[in-house]
């Protein structure tokens, strides 16, 4: 029995959440906006980090390749898995820190 290929992964959507998550406020964006955004950006990272996953498993082991690709991986686990603290600043930060691991892993699998 094999197993079924996943759907290719398109970083057109990734991409906008990330824009959105980063983009300058003139004053902090709204909680909801912020709950909704985070949310957004971890179901994406956590594709993401299936995908590079994948990747990763065709590399051979203990080369410089696979070496950085296991450390963004972990990286990204890392920031997907932390627990944010409370309040509305934290959670502004914290999405923005979302973003941007969104967007160098997104990098990544766009130059792979």
């Amino acid at each position: 029995m094999t197993t079924p290929t996943p759907a290719p992964l398109d970083l057109t959507p990734i991409r906008a959440t990330v824009r959105r998550a980063l983009q300058e406020h003139p004053r902090p964006p709204r909680n909801s906006e912020v709950r909704q955004t985070t949310a957004e950006l971890r179901g994406h990272l956590q594709r993401m980090v299936r995908e590079a996953q994948r990747r990763a498993d065709r590399i051979e082991r203990g080369t410089e390749a696979w070496i950085r690709w296991s450390a963004l991986i972990m990286r990204a686990e890392d920031d997907l898995y932390r627990v944010g603290e409370a309040g509305t600043h934290a959670a502004a930060t914290r999405m923005n820190d979302l973003g941007r691991t969104c967007r160098r892993l997104a990098d990544c699998l766009d130059e792979w």
